[in-house]
């Protein structure tokens, strides 16, 4: 009998897609609240990644029949969240660059009182500091970096519960 080969992009893609959808649902709520950078969100959304990721490798191993290399379960992981990112991304893009502008000078606000409420950063720097990081938040970069972040997130995450996920098909006992 012939084995059909499983495509690793309809598995982790469609994964992908329900992820970025969890996150976008999630960061609809925490704006509609008015909480749009709560660290109750950021901490919300790591769970919602590592689920995401072992459920993308999950989909993939039965697609291939019960097995699932080490290589397979960190390219379905890493595959998963570059999607969900970018999917995110334009959805963030729109959110601030056209639902509401306002958002950007917000999150400027909120990441000059965390730089100073870290202490980190002495006052005379506290200017180009805040200059720097609200390079990086402006619509187009989120657009820009969103994937890259999903990428080196889906890598990290990978790399981890691959181990655990992962069941090479010599590893099968013979019936």
């Amino acid at each position: 009998m012939e084995e059909k080969a499983a495509s690793i992009w309809k598995s982790t893609l469609i994964t992908g897609v329900y992820i970025a959808i969890i996150a976008i649902l999630l960061s609809v709520v925490f704006y509609v609240t008015g909480n749009p950078f709560s660290k109750v969100y950021q901490y919300l959304t790591y769970p919602i990644l590592i689920g995401g990721v072992i459920w993308a490798q999950v989909n993939y191993k039965n697609a291939l029949g019960g097995t699932l290399t080490y290589g397979q379960g960190v390219a379905s992981g890493v595959l998963a969240l570059t999607l969900a990112y970018l999917i995110s991304s334009i959805y963030s893009f729109v959110l601030f660059k056209f639902i509401d502008p306002s958002l950007t000078e917000q999150l400027r606000i909120f990441t000059e009182e965390q730089i100073i409420k870290q202490g980190r950063v002495p006052e005379e720097q506290l200017e180009m500091a805040v200059n720097m990081a609200t390079k990086f938040q402006t619509p187009t970069m989120m657009l820009i970096l969103g994937p890259l972040g999903g990428a080196f997130m889906g890598l990290i995450i990978s790399l981890i519960t691959s181990i655990f996920m992962k069941k090479n098909p010599s590893d099968e006992v013979p019936a």
